[in-house]
């Protein structure tokens, strides 16, 4: 690959024209410029300089990308959404939306994808649905990691970060060659963060409530904090070159993740209105008390010390919107049994080995195959965020996964580039769960087996010198189980046995059995070396599947897959001398049942709350554009941008989706209309002290909407409990390096504004009457010294 590594001189790795991205997304190695689809690639060399240390960070800069932290709830996973489609839930009974690989492994569930960004050599996120360029069909697109390589050249890094709320983390990676056929790359991180949310005993510091208190420390009332990070991860890469036609990369990785629970505070007590009526603060409230005292009245809750969405906050004690009264602790469970606590944690622990083999059969002829094998379990618990518990989950989860993905890429006549494949995946997941709600208490045990298989066949034809065309197609069989276990509370008032209403749903299995063509068909000329031009229709799907939380055996419904079919143009170019690179795309995507998650179950569906269904709503026309720019007006002087529109309409509405209150006014979820991001640096140069480099990056997210029905149809109001506001972010990096770039020093600010924003809002009136938010950091600074070696 075409990538500089880490002792180039500033000027090389910052400038756009010395600057060639090799991406991968055809199957062979292609610069960025000559790749006809919308792609964000980003190197090793850029994350360092934008001080990006997850995959969170690459999505500020990508345009349509949304890639954020999973609310408490959902536990340690990513929600990730392009162009409007993706997944949120991170429930093993849903596909992924959005594929996310690590050297071209597949990771087959949201929960660990949240990654860390950990010697890498490039990132590509991919827009658009990947039916016949990635290993497993994506519907949304993919985001890839490729890890840098052993080379056998020797060198390395080590690097140390101190920071605000205690963050210290410490990476380092060594190249070194075992002899002069085998190499091998070591590389490791441990990253600390104390949360920034604090939890208090409500009782410490309301002693007159009638809460009874849970803590000893009488002293501050502190129980601890939410959204602490702590995990420690280390991989180590071998390659052997028999030969200059054959490689061997065997790669193996272990995370030991031990973080808080997700960071998450009370934002609103009431119960849902009707589907098609907003709800107002007057609406009714919860009647669940603790010893007399009401989770809740019209006017807000003393549980509350900050809300964004009116004077709801009567909590005397603190007014800061990084406080939590969560105590994770259920003191009178209603089902009789004994008083339990929640773990603490959002962990996953996994690890993974991976072997890729390269053959070149021919001058003309390569073959590919890619075995993989991964394992995680995890524990993650969320909570009401009220001391009295009318709702609080406890989950184990696991997950392994076996994947084989064997290709043979041929070029023939200098003219015809062809790969043919297949790909094999098997999982197994499970969920352990102690699930409390405001009237219903059970256990649940649900295992899910899935099994897919796919072949495909892409191939480019060049017609001309300037004209190219191509195509590829790709069937897919896909088989999964959910096993339904439910039980009761050992202890309590039905000694064990599962509760009367979902005790037909254990032992219960539902199964999905498909099969589905998806194809591509791509158009590029080139006009001149520095202008390319595409234009390309394509398809995906998701896997359709089974109600992962029915609540009663008449809410197991299960639903069908969605499709997608993508019309895209767009162009590639460098322009005035190189200084400039401007890319633009346009598309207009038709999606049809589209799945959706409801609150309020349809009618003859019992009960109607509490209600988590997973519903094939309906069809819609997606439409926007893109332009991704980067610029070097001067010498030293380097700025990058993008802005992304996204229109999205629903056109025809199922008749589950109108009985459970979605209607055509109803706006896309996790769909911004608007997102830009604007960065900029300049290299200082320091004669033989080295370089100063200052940098800037600003990104906007537009407001958007995360609940399926989020638009009163009488009034044409937004449902203001599942719409996500607007944020503008700034973060700013000082880094100073000596003038042989062995060592690096970096100064940065994070969200410099101290703006206060939320990531997520998790609307659960329907259940236990409650809306919690997800913020997002305060201002954060910290310091880094590097070592290059």
């Amino acid at each position: 690959m075409a990538q500089e590594t880490d002792d180039l001189a500033a000027d090389e790795v910052y400038s756009p024209g010395a600057q060639q991205i090799v991406v991968t997304a055809q199957f062979r190695e292609q610069d960025l410029q000559d790749t006809p689809l919308a792609i964000t690639a980003v190197t090793g060399d850029m994350l360092a300089a934008r001080g990006q240390v997850s995959v969170e960070d690459v999505g500020a800069q990508a345009p349509n990308v949304t890639l954020r932290q999973s609310p408490a709830t959902y536990g340690p996973a990513m929600v990730a959404y392009i162009r409007g489609v993706g997944q949120r839930d991170s429930s093993f009974a849903l596909e992924p939306g959005v594929g996310v690989y690590v050297d071209d492994v597949y990771l087959s569930t949201v929960h660990g994808s949240m990654l860390g960004l950990l010697d890498l050599e490039r990132v590509e996120i991919l827009r658009g649905p990947q039916g016949t360029l990635a290993g497993m069909n994506s519907i949304g697109g993919a985001i890839k990691l490729y890890s840098k390589k052993p080379d056998g050249q020797g060198g390395g890094f080590a690097e140390l970060t101190y920071g605000s709320y205690d963050r210290l983390e410490v990476k380092a990676a060594a190249d070194f060659a075992l002899t002069d056929k085998l190499f091998a790359r070591i590389s490791g991180a441990s990253v600390k963060r104390d949360g920034f949310v604090t939890r208090y005993d409500y009782g410490c510091t309301h002693p007159d409530s009638g809460i009874p208190s849970v803590t000893t420390n009488t002293e501050d009332c502190k129980l601890g904090t939410e959204g602490g990070r702590d995990y420690t991860a280390g991989r180590l890469a071998v390659r052997w070159e028999p030969s200059d036609r054959v490689s061997l990369d065997i790669v193996g990785d272990i995370t030991r993740d031990d973080s808080e629970v997700g960071a998450s505070t009370l934002l609103y007590v009431g119960q849902a209105a009707p589907p098609g009526q907003q709800v107002t603060g007057t609406s009714d409230q919860a009647a669940y008390f603790l010893n007399g005292v009401p989770l809740g009245t019209a006017s807000g809750s003393q549980f509350i010390t900050y809300s964004p969405y009116g004077n709801f906050a009567l909590d005397g004690f603190s007014d800061s919107p990084y406080v939590s009264y969560e105590t994770y602790i259920d003191l009178d469970p209603r089902d009789g049994s004994a008083p339990w606590q929640a773990p603490l944690k959002s962990a996953v622990n996994n690890w993974g080995l991976s072997a890729s083999l390269n053959v070149e059969l021919s001058d003309n002829l390569a073959l590919t195959s890619i075995t993989a094998y991964r394992d995680y379990d995890g524990v993650f618990s969320s909570a009401d965020g009220t001391p009295l518990t009318p709702g609080q989950v406890a989950n184990d989860i696991f997950n392994h996964q076996f994947s084989q993905e064997v290709r043979l890429s041929g070029q023939f006549a200098d003219i015809v580039n062809v790969t043919v494949g297949g790909m094999y995946l098997h999982k197994r997941s499970q969920n352990i769960s102690r699930v409390t709600l405001a009237t219903l208490n059970f256990m649940e045990n649900n295992v899910i087996p899935s099994t897919t298989w796919a072949a495909f066949a892409n191939a480019d034809l060049a017609l001309t010198d300037r004209l190219t065309v191509g195509g590829g197609i790709r069937y897919t069989d896909m088989k999964k189980t959910f096993k339904y276990g439910r039980g009761g509370i050992p202890g309590s008032d039905l000694d064990g046995a599962p509760p009367p209403q979902i005790a037909g749903l254990d032992g219960v299995e539902s199964t999905f059995k498909g099969d589905n063509v998806d194809f591509r068909g791509v158009v590029q000329y080139r006009w001149t070396d520095n202008l390319m031009t595409y234009g390309q229709i394509s398809t995906g799907f998701k896997g359709g599947g089974a109600n992962q939380r029915p609540f009663t055996p008449s809410q197991a419904i299960p639903h069908q897959p969605e499709t997608l079919t993508a019309y895209e143009v767009g162009f590639k170019s460098e322009l005035f001398d190189r200084m400039m690179r401007l890319n633009v795309s346009g598309f207009i995507n038709k999606y049809d049942d589209i799945l959706v998650s409801v609150t309020t179950c349809p009618e003859g569906v019992i009960p109607r709350n509490p209600c988590a269904l997973p519903i094939n709503a309906g069809k819609a026309t997606v439409k926007g554009f893109e332009v991704e720019t980067t610029i070097e007006p001067v010498e030293g002087l380097l700025i990058d941008a993008s802005l992304a529109y996204l229109d999205f309409k629903y056109t025809q509405m199922s008749e589950l989706a109108v009985a459970s209150g979605v209607g055509l006014e109803d706006e896309g979820q996790y769909a911004m209309p608007w997102q830009w991001s604007i960065g900029a640096q300049y290299q200082i140069d320091l004669g033989s002290v080295g370089t100063l480099t200052p940098r800037v990056d600003v990104n906007f997210d537009d407001s958007f909407n995360r609940n399926a029905n989020n638009v009163d149809a009488a009034t044409g109001g937004k449902d203001i409990f599942g719409q996500i506001d607007s944020r503008t972010l700034l973060n700013a990096r000082l880094t100073y390096e000596t003038v042989d770039g062995d060592w690096m020093l970096a100064l940065e600010a994070k969200n410099l504004t101290d703006k206060l924003y939320y990531t997520d809002v998790f609307d659960n009136r329907g259940s236990t009457s409650v809306v919690q938010g997800s913020p997002g950091q305060p201002r954060t600074f910290a310091v880094s010294i590097k070592r290059r070696f």
